[in-house]
């Protein structure tokens, strides 16, 4: 937050919403709804020219990609999906 950085975070959609709305409590932190069910146990971090993919199981890996062509590959993958969701709807 102190540098500026923004989040954008996806989340399948069975996903309970307490986690999405603690989510969206933090400043610049955006959370939201895949739009459609799209079960995978990874998780994909994107920033500036870096991918870091990481695979939860048994045996938990990283693999960290710096690289300017695949960050910017994943980041369209990324926006794509970003662009057909919708915003969390808050609830009290």
């Amino acid at each position: 937050v102190s540098l500026g950085i923004k989040c954008q975070m996806l989340f399948n959609p069975n996903t309970p919403k307490k986690i999405l709305q603690n989510r969206n409590t933090y400043k610049d932190c955006d959370a939201r709804y895949l739009p459609m069910q799209i079960e995978t146990p990874s998780w994909i971090l994107i920033y500036k020219q870096v991918t870091v993919i990481i695979l939860q199981s048994n045996e938990p890996m990283a693999i960290e990609i710096q690289n300017k062509e695949i960050t910017q590959s994943f980041k369209q993958y990324f926006e794509a999906f970003w662009k057909i969701s919708k915003p969390f709807k808050k609830t009290k």
